[in-house]
């Protein structure tokens, strides 16, 4: 929020500058090339801004191949078109526009001294000049006539005079402009107070409501006792450990998908959209808990854990009842996973990617190494992770901080148990369908199985329970669908 109106705030002030400069630096007339310059500058700042946040050094050079654009557009454009336009200063403009006559009769004069052709043509409207086909010399001609006529019967203005027409014509209006973009931007960003018809207290405070595993690949299934939970098409269903009885227990707002499924207890908390939601295990009693985009949502006893994109991808947590909202980190979160009472966590700078730890309160952040993680998932020796750049997957010993390549594929999603790791290659093919087969290996990297090689899975991914793979997936002809694999392969739905 703040960083947007300072974005703002920023551009406005430049505008601002701009004008004055031009104001007293020019004669009487502003070319055109200068307003194709300005925009131009725009155009990159926006190129830039949208950038990585860590710098604006690194961005100048990605920006240039998208400035280039612009400036080759401009520039054709300019050199190519038969008018030269000529812009009055923002000063002269009230008096151009009460002597519009006089300065049209000095055009019609300069016209039938040049007795130029009937293609070529001088036009005056109360911002700027247009030449059409006329040389520089002609132009020059004419905008000095021009020029000395604004020059000798304009009003001079001292000092306080140009304060009181910049206050009026500059000032006022951008600080309404501000405001009103405040206003906007205060609007679109309101977050209604959150209540909830029940407050609740998870027993267990060690409870988890999913895997790790699961949370990465958006958690479209969750296992609890006796019954496993899963989003799907908009809905969330619940079946019981041997995939019968499947019943649809929530179904409002088909339209909005939901994922990050957690069960604890009584209750499904889930994304939905914006939201952070809960539900009773029975499909009732809907409330938001939370509203704002969110990665990787994990409750773990009464506290949800998760990225909030609204604050600047730092690490949030609300308690179930979604009160207390805490801010954890004050870095940009690449990746996160919660286990066993900590935190851990990637984020990147332009030189190097960093893993810590933290406890689930924010306090005694360590160290741990220099390497940039996606879908991380920790267990009781290793941290398993997927390097951010190169796609491989590696596991880091959470004893010694060695590293082991587990894999030479390029591995785009991964899920482990136990014992085992599941799998999906990058389809360098095919870029409609970038999941590429069903792989399973030992979780040493060993032991590597092909379960289907040809099918393409979906971006919801996949999930694991204690018996059950669950995946979307397709053959490329058909729409993608839920299928459902015993750990050895074997097709079950």
């Amino acid at each position: 929020m703040n960083e947007k109106i300072f974005i703002i705030i920023a551009a406005i002030s430049v505008y601002i500058i701009v004008t004055i400069v031009a104001d007293f630096k020019m004669k009487s007339f502003i070319p055109e090339i200068y307003y194709n310059i300005f925009i131009v500058g725009v155009y990159f700042f926006i190129i830039v801004d949208i950038g990585d946040s860590d710098g604006l050094i690194p961005q100048i050079f990605d920006a240039f191949v998208f400035l280039l654009i612009p400036v080759s557009i401009l520039g054709t454009y300019t050199v190519l078109k038969k008018k030269r336009i000529y812009y009055f200063k923002a000063i002269d403009k009230k008096f151009i526009k009460e002597n519009n006559e006089a300065i049209l009769q000095i055009i019609e004069d300069y016209e039938n001294n040049l007795n130029i052709d009937n293609e070529s043509s001088i036009t005056l409207d109360n911002t700027r000049i247009i030449f059409h086909k006329l040389n520089q010399s002609q132009i020059e001609g004419c905008l000095q006539l021009i020029g000395n006529y604004i020059n000798d019967n304009r009003e001079k203005l001292t000092a306080k005079g140009y304060l009181i027409y910049y206050a009026k014509t500059v000032g006022i209006p951008a600080i309404i402009t501000l405001a009103a973009i405040v206003v906007v931007i205060k609007f679109m960003n309101y977050r209604p107070p959150i209540e909830v018809s029940e407050k609740i207290n998870i027993k267990n405070e060690y409870l988890v409501g999913n895997t790790e595993s699961n949370i990465n690949n958006y958690g479209m299934v969750a296992e609890a006792e006796d019954f496993i939970y899963y989003a799907m098409e908009g809905k969330i269903y619940r079946t019981d450990i041997n995939l019968e009885n499947d019943m649809v227990i929530f179904d409002e707002l088909e339209n909005l998908g939901k994922d990050t499924i957690n069960v604890v207890e009584d209750w499904i908390f889930f994304r939905q959209g914006k939201e952070i939601n809960r539900i009773k295990t029975d499909g009732t009693n809907n409330e938001i808990l939370f509203i704002g985009y969110s990665l990787q949502m994990q409750v773990v006893g009464n506290w949800i854990y998760f990225i909030s994109i609204e604050d600047d991808s730092k690490i949030c947590r609300i308690d179930v009842n979604g009160q207390n909202k805490q801010l954890l980190s004050d870095k940009d979160i690449e990746d996160m996973a919660v286990y066993k009472g900590k935190i851990y966590y990637s984020y990147n700078t332009k030189e190097d990617g960093f893993l810590e730890v933290m406890n689930t309160d924010g306090t005694d952040k360590q160290f741990l190494s220099n390497i940039r993680t996606r879908n991380m998932i920790v267990d009781e020796e290793y941290i398993y992770y997927l390097a951010d750049v190169e796609e491989i997957l590696y596991r880091m010993s959470l004893k010694n901080k060695s590293r082991e390549r587990l894999s030479n594929k390029q591995i785009l999603k991964f899920i482990k148990d136990d014992n085992h790791i599941f799998y999906t290659l990058k389809n360098v093919d095919n870029e409609d369908w970038r999941f590429k087969g069903l792989y399973k290996m030992n979780v040493d990297g060993s032991n590597v199985t092909a379960l289907d090689s040809e099918i393409y899975l979906d971006e919801v991914g996949m999930a694991v329970t204690k018996d059950y793979v669950f995946f979307v997936s397709t053959n490329g002809k058909n729409h993608p669908a839920l299928k459902i694999i015993n750990k050895d392969g074997v097709r079950l739905k």
